[in-house]
């Protein structure tokens, strides 16, 4: 919930719902480009630990209830050829999920690899008013 500080910033035009589109917008482009080029393996541990590390960070910023991040470990390509070769992560590979509470307003918004547009589409999934 807002303490109303950050308000004096915004323009009074904007209401609860434009600023939780606002927000939630910010929420999924910080995470996704936290993600990408993120160096990565085919181990099990290291993607969950890295799944685990966004999660917590993204869940630090306000008005955030819940994220859930999904790493498609069929797509990780594990062709390490030398020593200092390593996969990263892309938008192929992502999928995650925000959920976030402005005021009486909350937002599930994702990011995911659309095949049909060869894309990492962030979109918002549904808008409700939680009053």
């Amino acid at each position: 919930m807002s303490n109303g500080k950050e308000n004096a910033y915004f323009t009074s035009d904007i209401n609860d719902r434009e600023r939780a589109c606002f927000e939630v917008g910010i929420k999924l482009g910080a995470l996704y480009h936290i993600l990408c080029g993120i160096p990565i393996s085919s181990d099990p541990q290291v993607i969950e630990s890295i799944e685990q590390g966004i999660e917590a960070s993204i869940s630090c910023q306000p008005y955030v209830k819940s994220v859930r991040i999904n790493i498609n470990r069929d797509k990780i390509q594990g062709t390490k050829t030398t020593e200092f070769d390593y996969d990263e992560l892309s938008g192929i590979l992502i999928a995650a999920t925000v959920v976030l509470e402005f005021n009486s307003i909350e937002i599930i918004a994702k990011v995911e690899w659309i095949e049909e547009l060869s894309y990492p589409l962030m979109f918002i999934e549904e808008i409700r008013n939680t009053n």
